[in-house]
């Protein structure tokens, strides 16, 4: 996302090559396929068990077993360029960076998304419960994708903290602590609760953070099995979440949660893979593709945080018995599968747009994007 897109972008100034340039690749492939889940993500609670391989349930889990790897990206991609032990700065220096360029867009979105969420009030002129806003804010997620700002800004706050760790920590060391992270929350997810476990619980996400500066640190070996066992955890982790949600009759997350092993792997496999794949040439074969994705890389922030307002407009707001959704496009029934595709792409296409538009603006463009 945008938090570390300077760093990246003094890097190419530098050096244009595929060291730099998956950067952008990963995170447009990121906030493309967040798009895709979100497009879908109701659809996941609408498992029937007399019907278990019904349209609905059957495209949300297939959309999310292959696009599970989205958030973890974007972590990954943070903690690649911001756990460099070469980067020497304040740490005030470095916290009011973050703040700047997160959290006070995050506070413009938040009151965006707050007013829309109690629109029915404006509407009849009356003041809304704010208990309700204030817990909704402090204690909850203001809006249900928004959850990541919080979590980001907690990573960004342990930053100092682990560039000091890979600074003087061995490889080993590393993958020391990557391993006991991620069989930690392995086991609390499996398992919640028992022993140490439940005290330790918190250490995924910094296990991602940890994960992408390895990755882009250290060579790694016999990527080709890595890379073969990447391609059929997509198919694990739909027919494992399949019979989950038969045997419990409704849907079971415990494929799909972050921490979990097909999550975790597909993640660093996927990543390893395009860290690794030769941008560069692909650039030189294709500049307007590889233009726009620097462009789409740039506006992946805001597009990040409009996405959702679009998605739930073209969900309610349409004209007439129109509407936009996975299985609705405009006044056409569609099957789930493809329909979710084309709300998809319709969604960026707008938030694109609707992102283009505002950077217009000189104070949003500085502050908001």
């Amino acid at each position: 996302m945008e938090v570390e897109n300077d760093e990246i972008t003094k890097i190419v100034a530098k050096k244009s090559s595929s060291d730099v340039l998956y950067a952008h690749y990963i995170r447009s492939f990121a906030a493309i396929a967040v798009v895709f889940m979100h497009s879908v993500g109701e659809n996941l609670q609408k498992f029937d068990p007399n019907q278990p391989y019904g349209a609905n349930w059957f495209s949300a889990n297939f959309y999310y077993s292959l696009f599970r790897w989205a958030s973890p990206f974007f972590i990954m991609i943070s903690g690649a360029f911001l756990l460099n032990p070469k980067k020497v700065e304040p740490i005030k220096d470095f916290l009011f960076k973050r703040f700047r360029r997160v959290f006070v867009p995050f506070l413009f979105w938040a009151i965006v998304y707050t007013l829309y969420e109690n629109r029915g009030y404006i509407d009849q002129w009356k003041a809304p419960d704010w208990s309700k806003i204030y817990q909704k804010i402090i204690f909850e997620d203001v809006y249900y994708h928004l959850w990541f700002i919080s979590m980001i800004l907690s990573l960004y706050f342990l930053t100092p903290i682990f560039r000091v760790f890979t600074r003087h920590a061995t490889r080993f060391e590393i993958e020391y602590f990557l391993g006991f992270t991620f069989f930690i929350t392995t086991i609390q997810h499996f398992i919640p609760n028992v022993f140490m476990v439940k005290y330790v619980g918190w250490l995924g996400y910094i296990g991602f953070y940890v994960m992408g500066y390895y990755i882009s640190t250290y060579p790694i070996q016999n990527r080709k099995w890595i890379y073969y066992l990447m391609i059929t955890i997509p198919f694990i982790t739909f027919f494992a979440a399949q019979y989950l949600a038969e045997q419990k009759g409704s849907y079971d997350d415990k494929v799909f949660v972050y921490f979990s092993p097909n999550v975790v792997f597909i993640s660093f496999a996927l990543y390893l893979f395009l860290k690794n794949y030769d941008w560069k040439s692909f650039a030189n074969k294709y500049p307007k593709i590889d233009h726009f994705i620097h462009y789409f890389s740039d506006i992946s922030f805001g597009v990040y945080f409009i996405h959702v307002l679009i998605i739930d407009l073209l969900k309610n707001f349409l004209w007439g018995w129109s509407k936009i959704t996975s299985d609705q496009y405009i006044y056409w029934q569609i099957n789930p599968i493809l329909g979710t595709f084309f709300q998809a792409i319709t969604v960026l296409i707008l938030s694109i747009l609707s992102i283009y538009i505002l950077s217009k603006i000189p104070i949003l463009k500085k502050y908001i994007l």
